[in-house]
């Protein structure tokens, strides 16, 4: 007898399903809290390239 497909899937993508679940709980239990680690990684990154930028080229004038 055939597996019927809804039943297929569900014993497929049932862990995917899962994580996928506890990942939008989580995204939404902590948004305002991600968002600025988020905010804040970026402007250091920015920071730290323009760190970076900024001593290549004075480098390069010291040669």
């Amino acid at each position: 007898m055939k597996e019927s497909l809804g039943r297929r899937i569900q014993r497929q993508y049932r862990t995917h399903l899962i994580s996928f679940a506890a990942g939008v709980l989580v995204g939404v239990m902590f948004a305002d809290w991600l968002r600025s680690i988020a905010t804040v990684l970026f402007v250091l990154g920015v920071l730290g390239a323009m760190y970076l930028i900024w001593v290549y080229f004075d480098n390069l004038k010291k040669r």
